[in-house]
């Protein structure tokens, strides 16, 4: 199966996307008082649905950037020095990555690259947090209710249903008595990774470089699609075969696309099939 929903590394940099990780979102609901009451008179004596929400967040992770919920881990595909390495010969700068981030600097998960942790390594992610006064102002209550949404991105190895029932003992065994909860989880995308080794993957590889003319290099893709379930539906591997670069600006009101890589991607089209049909014979 040949999906063209991923890019290539950059206008210079043919690559090939190897896989793309999982997707499970959650939302956790907090509810104390039936409604907000006087921090002054019940402050200190009543459990606190937003200072409860606050540390669920603060026991996300540990010291050094790891998901700390139980069993989180399990069955995680390791990265192997070659892909590591492979990821190494990219011409990554984190400089101007941070510049398209928005953001100041790195961080993450200790012991791994930033391309590392964004393509091969699983995450949890704070995507809101709210609950109690949110005006000018103050206002000194105690909230009746609090909440938090979650995402959890996977990788090879992981099930989202395994991931749901880690999230939902982990949270419910930190919730202070007095408090009702619930723990809801949205529809989830399982990971997805073709082996460096794989013979239809390495006639795309090949087919890419006879249109391209240079060495491909390898990526994954942070995000999350349906192409584990196409997968197994159809019985056939995975193979990623897109030519957009990041400068096509994706999903913008402007979005556009490089003439030339679409005729190249046309071109390594064609020399895909006969590659596909030599290498699984």
């Amino acid at each position: 199966m040949i999906v063209s929903d991923t890019g290539m590394w950059d206008e210079t940099t043919p690559t090939v996307c190897t896989g793309m990780r999982g997707l499970a979102e959650c939302e956790i609901q907090l509810h104390g008082p039936a409604q907000d009451i006087h921090s002054g008179s019940f402050g200190g004596a009543v459990p606190n649905p937003a200072t409860a929400v606050a540390r669920l967040v603060a026991a996300l992770h540990d010291a050094d950037g790891r998901v700390a919920v139980p069993g989180f881990y399990d069955g995680v595909a390791e990265l192997t020095d070659t892909e590591r390495a492979l990821f190494a010969e990219l011409p990554f700068d984190e400089t101007t990555w941070l510049r398209t981030a928005k953001s100041r600097a790195a961080s993450g998960e200790a012991g791994y690259s930033t391309l590392e942790r964004i393509w091969a390594r699983p995450t949890a992610e704070v995507n809101g947090i709210g609950g109690g006064y949110q005006g000018a102002g103050s206002k000194t209550v105690i909230p009746s209710s609090a909440l938090v949404k979650l995402s959890f991105r996977l990788v090879a190895g992981q099930h989202p249903d395994h991931i749901e029932n880690c999230v939902r003992t982990w949270a419910e065994a930190r919730i202070p008595a007095g408090l009702d909860h619930r723990v809801s989880f949205s529809s989830a995308t399982r990971p997805c990774l073709t082996p460096l080794d794989h013979p239809a993957l390495q006639a795309v590889t090949r087919a890419m470089g006879r249109a391209f003319g240079k060495k491909i290099l390898f990526t994954r893709e942070g995000g999350s699609g349906p192409a584990a379930d196409l997968q197994d539906v159809l019985g056939a591997p995975v193979l990623f075969l897109g030519i957009s670069v990041p400068s096509d600006g994706w999903h913008a009101p402007d979005e556009k696309v490089e003439i030339g890589l679409l005729l190249k991607g046309v071109e390594t089209a064609a020399h895909l099939w006969g590659e596909l049909a030599e290498a699984l014979r």
